[in-house]
Protein backbone atom coordinates (compact mmCIF):
# COMPACT_ATOMS: atom_id res chain seq x y z
CA UNK A 1 0.00 0.00 0.00
CA UNK A 2 2.79 2.39 0.91
CA UNK A 3 4.62 1.57 -2.33
CA UNK A 4 1.44 2.23 -4.29
CA UNK A 5 1.08 5.65 -2.67
CA UNK A 6 4.67 6.53 -3.54
CA UNK A 7 4.12 5.45 -7.15
CA UNK A 8 0.95 7.54 -7.20
CA UNK A 9 2.84 10.59 -5.99
CA UNK A 10 5.50 10.11 -8.67
CA UNK A 11 2.93 9.74 -11.45
CA UNK A 12 1.02 12.80 -10.21
CA UNK A 13 4.24 14.82 -10.35
CA UNK A 14 4.17 14.42 -14.13
CA UNK A 15 0.90 16.36 -14.16
CA UNK A 16 2.60 19.44 -12.71
CA UNK A 17 5.83 18.94 -14.65
CA UNK A 18 4.06 19.59 -17.98
CA UNK A 19 3.12 23.27 -17.41
CA UNK A 20 6.46 23.84 -15.68
CA UNK A 21 8.34 22.66 -18.78
CA UNK A 22 5.97 24.67 -21.00
CA UNK A 23 6.90 27.77 -19.04
CA UNK A 24 10.60 26.97 -19.42
CA UNK A 25 10.05 26.62 -23.17
CA UNK A 26 8.66 30.13 -23.36
CA UNK A 27 5.26 29.15 -24.74
CA UNK A 28 2.56 31.78 -24.62
CA UNK A 29 -0.32 31.87 -22.15
CA UNK A 30 -2.60 30.47 -24.85
CA UNK A 31 -1.33 26.98 -23.96
CA UNK A 32 -2.64 27.30 -20.38
CA UNK A 33 -6.25 26.20 -21.25
CA UNK A 34 -4.84 22.92 -22.63
CA UNK A 35 -3.24 22.11 -19.28
CA UNK A 36 -6.35 23.20 -17.40
CA UNK A 37 -8.35 20.70 -19.47
CA UNK A 38 -5.81 17.94 -18.66
CA UNK A 39 -5.90 18.79 -14.95
CA UNK A 40 -9.72 18.67 -14.93
CA UNK A 41 -9.67 15.36 -16.81
CA UNK A 42 -7.30 14.00 -14.16
CA UNK A 43 -9.73 14.93 -11.37
CA UNK A 44 -12.64 13.44 -13.34
CA UNK A 45 -10.91 10.07 -13.73
CA UNK A 46 -9.04 9.84 -10.41
CA UNK A 47 -11.58 11.66 -8.21
CA UNK A 48 -14.96 10.98 -9.80
CA UNK A 49 -16.79 11.48 -6.51
CA UNK A 50 -16.00 15.20 -6.63
CA UNK A 51 -18.03 15.58 -9.84
CA UNK A 52 -21.86 15.50 -10.18
CA UNK A 53 -22.95 11.88 -10.62
CA UNK A 54 -26.35 12.36 -12.31
CA UNK A 55 -28.34 14.84 -14.37
CA UNK A 56 -30.13 15.99 -11.23
CA UNK A 57 -26.79 16.74 -9.57
CA UNK A 58 -25.96 19.22 -12.33
CA UNK A 59 -28.93 21.32 -11.22
CA UNK A 60 -27.83 21.47 -7.59
CA UNK A 61 -26.25 24.87 -6.82
CA UNK A 62 -24.00 23.49 -4.04
CA UNK A 63 -22.42 20.89 -6.34
CA UNK A 64 -21.97 23.42 -9.11
CA UNK A 65 -20.28 25.83 -6.71
CA UNK A 66 -17.98 23.02 -5.53
CA UNK A 67 -17.18 22.09 -9.14
CA UNK A 68 -16.44 25.74 -9.98
CA UNK A 69 -14.16 26.02 -6.96
CA UNK A 70 -12.35 22.83 -8.00
CA UNK A 71 -11.91 24.20 -11.54
CA UNK A 72 -10.53 27.48 -10.22
CA UNK A 73 -8.03 25.56 -8.08
CA UNK A 74 -6.84 23.64 -11.16
CA UNK A 75 -6.49 26.90 -13.11
CA UNK A 76 -4.47 28.36 -10.25
CA UNK A 77 -2.17 25.30 -10.13
CA UNK A 78 -1.55 25.43 -13.88
CA UNK A 79 -0.85 29.18 -13.83
CA UNK A 80 1.45 28.75 -10.83
CA UNK A 81 3.50 25.96 -12.46
CA UNK A 82 3.59 27.78 -15.78
CA UNK A 83 4.62 31.03 -14.09
CA UNK A 84 7.41 29.30 -12.16
CA UNK A 85 8.72 27.84 -15.40
CA UNK A 86 8.65 31.23 -17.10
CA UNK A 87 10.39 32.79 -14.11
CA UNK A 88 13.15 30.16 -14.03
CA UNK A 89 13.70 30.50 -17.78
CA UNK A 90 13.84 34.28 -17.51
CA UNK A 91 16.23 34.16 -14.57
CA UNK A 92 18.71 32.08 -16.56
CA UNK A 93 18.18 34.27 -19.61
CA UNK A 94 17.54 31.34 -21.90
CA UNK A 95 14.50 29.51 -23.24
CA UNK A 96 15.45 26.01 -24.43
CA UNK A 97 13.84 24.84 -27.67
CA UNK A 98 11.11 22.44 -26.54
CA UNK A 99 8.49 20.89 -28.87
CA UNK A 100 5.03 22.04 -27.89
CA UNK A 101 3.72 18.47 -27.67
CA UNK A 102 6.38 17.40 -25.13
CA UNK A 103 5.01 19.17 -22.03
CA UNK A 104 1.44 18.37 -23.05
CA UNK A 105 2.29 14.68 -23.44
CA UNK A 106 4.06 14.60 -20.06
CA UNK A 107 1.02 16.00 -18.25
CA UNK A 108 -1.40 13.78 -20.15
CA UNK A 109 0.69 10.67 -19.38
CA UNK A 110 -0.07 11.21 -15.68
CA UNK A 111 -3.72 10.26 -16.25
CA UNK A 112 -3.30 6.66 -17.47
CA UNK A 113 -0.34 6.05 -15.16
CA UNK A 114 -2.26 7.18 -12.08
CA UNK A 115 -5.29 5.16 -13.13
CA UNK A 116 -3.16 2.01 -13.48
CA UNK A 117 -1.78 2.52 -9.97
CA UNK A 118 -4.96 3.65 -8.22
CA UNK A 119 -8.53 2.36 -8.55
CA UNK A 120 -10.78 5.14 -7.20
CA UNK A 121 -13.88 2.92 -7.08
CA UNK A 122 -12.24 0.34 -4.80
CA UNK A 123 -10.76 3.03 -2.58
CA UNK A 124 -14.09 4.83 -2.24
CA UNK A 125 -15.94 1.58 -1.51
CA UNK A 126 -13.50 0.70 1.29
CA UNK A 127 -13.70 4.24 2.71
CA UNK A 128 -17.51 4.15 2.69
CA UNK A 129 -17.56 0.78 4.42
CA UNK A 130 -15.14 1.88 7.14
CA UNK A 131 -17.03 5.13 7.69
CA UNK A 132 -20.33 3.26 8.00
CA UNK A 133 -18.91 0.68 10.38
CA UNK A 134 -17.32 3.29 12.61
CA UNK A 135 -20.45 5.43 12.59
CA UNK A 136 -22.57 2.46 13.62
CA UNK A 137 -20.30 1.49 16.50
CA UNK A 138 -20.01 5.13 17.60
CA UNK A 139 -23.80 5.34 17.69
CA UNK A 140 -23.99 2.20 19.84
CA UNK A 141 -21.36 3.56 22.21
CA UNK A 142 -23.20 6.89 22.46
CA UNK A 143 -26.43 5.08 23.36
CA UNK A 144 -24.71 3.13 26.15
CA UNK A 145 -22.17 5.52 27.66
CA UNK A 146 -21.28 3.19 30.55
CA UNK A 147 -20.43 0.24 28.32
CA UNK A 148 -17.05 0.14 26.58
CA UNK A 149 -17.28 -0.83 22.93
CA UNK A 150 -15.80 -4.23 22.21
CA UNK A 151 -12.62 -3.82 20.16
CA UNK A 152 -12.88 -7.38 18.90
CA UNK A 153 -16.46 -6.79 17.73
CA UNK A 154 -15.36 -3.70 15.81
CA UNK A 155 -12.46 -5.57 14.25
CA UNK A 156 -14.68 -8.53 13.31
CA UNK A 157 -17.12 -6.12 11.66
CA UNK A 158 -14.33 -4.47 9.67
CA UNK A 159 -12.97 -7.87 8.59
CA UNK A 160 -16.34 -9.13 7.30
CA UNK A 161 -15.80 -7.88 3.69
CA UNK A 162 -12.32 -9.45 3.65
CA UNK A 163 -13.72 -12.85 4.68
CA UNK A 164 -16.27 -12.55 1.85
CA UNK A 165 -13.66 -11.96 -0.87
CA UNK A 166 -13.47 -14.53 -3.70
CA UNK A 167 -10.94 -17.34 -3.30
CA UNK A 168 -9.05 -16.03 -6.35
CA UNK A 169 -8.39 -12.63 -4.74
CA UNK A 170 -4.65 -11.84 -5.07
CA UNK A 171 -2.53 -11.34 -1.97
CA UNK A 172 -1.96 -7.69 -2.89
CA UNK A 173 -5.70 -6.99 -2.65
CA UNK A 174 -5.93 -8.79 0.71
CA UNK A 175 -2.99 -6.73 1.95
CA UNK A 176 -4.78 -3.55 0.83
CA UNK A 177 -7.80 -4.50 2.93
CA UNK A 178 -5.59 -5.26 5.95
CA UNK A 179 -3.79 -1.93 5.58
CA UNK A 180 -7.08 -0.04 5.50
CA UNK A 181 -8.44 -1.91 8.52
CA UNK A 182 -5.20 -1.42 10.48
CA UNK A 183 -5.87 2.34 10.56
CA UNK A 184 -8.97 1.65 12.68
CA UNK A 185 -8.07 -1.49 14.66
CA UNK A 186 -5.17 -2.72 16.76
CA UNK A 187 -2.94 -5.31 15.02
CA UNK A 188 -3.35 -7.70 17.96
CA UNK A 189 -7.14 -7.47 17.66
CA UNK A 190 -6.92 -8.18 13.93
CA UNK A 191 -4.76 -11.23 14.63
CA UNK A 192 -7.14 -12.43 17.36
CA UNK A 193 -10.23 -12.19 15.14
CA UNK A 194 -8.57 -13.84 12.14
CA UNK A 195 -7.10 -16.62 14.28
CA UNK A 196 -10.41 -17.23 16.09
CA UNK A 197 -12.19 -17.60 12.74
CA UNK A 198 -9.51 -20.03 11.55
CA UNK A 199 -9.69 -22.11 14.74
CA UNK A 200 -13.49 -22.25 14.62
CA UNK A 201 -13.48 -23.31 10.96
CA UNK A 202 -15.48 -20.27 9.83
CA UNK A 203 -12.59 -18.53 8.05
CA UNK A 204 -12.72 -18.27 4.28
CA UNK A 205 -9.62 -19.01 2.22
CA UNK A 206 -8.88 -15.27 1.81
CA UNK A 207 -9.32 -15.05 5.60
CA UNK A 208 -6.69 -17.75 6.14
CA UNK A 209 -4.30 -16.03 3.75
CA UNK A 210 -4.98 -12.73 5.51
CA UNK A 211 -4.03 -14.39 8.81
CA UNK A 212 -0.72 -15.56 7.33
CA UNK A 213 0.00 -12.18 5.75
CA UNK A 214 -0.80 -10.39 9.01
CA UNK A 215 1.19 -12.49 11.47
CA UNK A 216 4.25 -12.44 9.18
CA UNK A 217 4.11 -8.69 8.47
CA UNK A 218 7.42 -7.11 9.62
CA UNK A 219 5.55 -3.84 10.22
CA UNK A 220 3.60 -5.47 13.08
CA UNK A 221 6.44 -7.54 14.57
CA UNK A 222 6.80 -5.43 17.73
CA UNK A 223 3.04 -5.48 18.40
CA UNK A 224 2.58 -9.23 17.87
CA UNK A 225 5.80 -10.64 19.29
CA UNK A 226 5.55 -13.22 22.09
CA UNK A 227 1.91 -14.06 21.29
CA UNK A 228 2.86 -17.35 19.60
CA UNK A 229 0.63 -16.36 16.70
CA UNK A 230 2.83 -17.94 14.05
CA UNK A 231 2.96 -21.29 15.84
CA UNK A 232 -0.82 -21.35 16.26
CA UNK A 233 -1.34 -20.25 12.66
CA UNK A 234 1.03 -22.85 11.24
CA UNK A 235 -0.70 -25.64 13.17
CA UNK A 236 -3.92 -24.73 11.36
CA UNK A 237 -2.56 -24.45 7.80
CA UNK A 238 0.42 -26.84 7.76
CA UNK A 239 -1.42 -29.57 5.83
CA UNK A 240 -2.44 -27.18 3.04
CA UNK A 241 0.45 -27.05 0.56
CA UNK A 242 -0.39 -23.61 -0.88
CA UNK A 243 -0.95 -21.98 2.51
CA UNK A 244 2.16 -23.63 3.99
CA UNK A 245 4.21 -22.35 1.06
CA UNK A 246 2.85 -18.82 1.54
CA UNK A 247 3.63 -19.05 5.27
CA UNK A 248 7.21 -20.21 4.64
CA UNK A 249 7.94 -17.52 2.06
CA UNK A 250 6.44 -14.79 4.21
CA UNK A 251 8.27 -16.07 7.29
CA UNK A 252 11.58 -15.98 5.42
CA UNK A 253 10.96 -12.43 4.23
CA UNK A 254 10.02 -11.33 7.76
CA UNK A 255 13.14 -12.79 9.37
CA UNK A 256 15.37 -11.34 6.66
CA UNK A 257 13.80 -7.94 7.25
CA UNK A 258 13.79 -8.19 11.07
CA UNK A 259 15.93 -10.99 12.60
CA UNK A 260 14.49 -10.14 16.04
CA UNK A 261 11.22 -11.72 14.94
CA UNK A 262 12.73 -15.21 15.50
CA UNK A 263 11.10 -15.17 18.96
CA UNK A 264 7.64 -15.76 17.47
CA UNK A 265 8.82 -18.18 14.77
CA UNK A 266 7.71 -21.79 14.54
CA UNK A 267 10.01 -24.35 16.12
CA UNK A 268 12.56 -25.44 13.46
CA UNK A 269 11.95 -29.10 14.26
CA UNK A 270 8.23 -28.64 13.61
CA UNK A 271 9.04 -27.04 10.26
CA UNK A 272 11.41 -29.86 9.32
CA UNK A 273 8.88 -32.50 10.30
CA UNK A 274 6.24 -30.89 8.07
CA UNK A 275 8.75 -30.48 5.25
CA UNK A 276 9.36 -34.23 5.27
CA UNK A 277 5.77 -34.88 4.16
CA UNK A 278 5.18 -31.74 2.10
CA UNK A 279 5.24 -31.04 -1.64
CA UNK A 280 8.84 -30.49 -2.89
CA UNK A 281 8.40 -26.74 -3.43
CA UNK A 282 6.79 -26.31 -0.02
CA UNK A 283 9.37 -28.58 1.59
CA UNK A 284 12.25 -26.48 0.25
CA UNK A 285 10.73 -23.28 1.59
CA UNK A 286 10.00 -24.86 4.99
CA UNK A 287 13.56 -26.18 5.22
CA UNK A 288 14.92 -22.72 4.39
CA UNK A 289 12.72 -21.14 7.07
CA UNK A 290 13.80 -23.77 9.61
CA UNK A 291 17.49 -23.19 8.89
CA UNK A 292 17.18 -19.39 9.10
CA UNK A 293 15.19 -19.62 12.34
CA UNK A 294 17.76 -22.03 13.81
CA UNK A 295 20.65 -19.75 12.85
CA UNK A 296 18.99 -16.74 14.51
CA UNK A 297 18.06 -18.56 17.71
CA UNK A 298 20.59 -17.75 20.46
CA UNK A 299 22.09 -20.68 22.36
CA UNK A 300 20.46 -21.74 25.62
CA UNK A 301 22.43 -20.01 28.44
CA UNK A 302 21.46 -22.84 30.85
CA UNK A 303 21.67 -26.10 28.89
CA UNK A 304 20.54 -29.34 30.50
CA UNK A 305 23.72 -31.38 31.10
CA UNK A 306 21.67 -34.60 30.98
CA UNK A 307 19.99 -33.80 27.63
CA UNK A 308 21.02 -35.91 24.65
CA UNK A 309 23.02 -34.06 22.00
CA UNK A 310 20.67 -35.21 19.26
CA UNK A 311 17.49 -34.32 21.18
CA UNK A 312 15.10 -31.91 19.45
CA UNK A 313 15.40 -28.25 20.35
CA UNK A 314 12.87 -26.91 22.81
CA UNK A 315 10.02 -25.05 21.22
CA UNK A 316 10.02 -21.27 21.23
Amino acid sequence: MHNRLRLMQGATALLYLGPLIAGLGGFGWRIVPVFVAIFLMWTLILRPSTWPQSRADWSRPDLLVALLAQSLVQVLLVVLCFGIGRGVGGAFGTLPPIPVLLPISISFAAIPLCRLIWNPKQAEAMDRFLDTALAGITAVSAGTPHVRSDAHALTAHLLTPLQALPDTTPDAEITRHLTAIATHADPADIAHVLLSAAESGTASRPGLRALILHVTDPYHTDRLLDLQLQTRTFSLIADDAALALLFARRGLAQLQDDPAAWGDSVNPETLRHQAAIAHPDTAAALHALAELTQSLTPPDPFPDPHARADAPHAPH
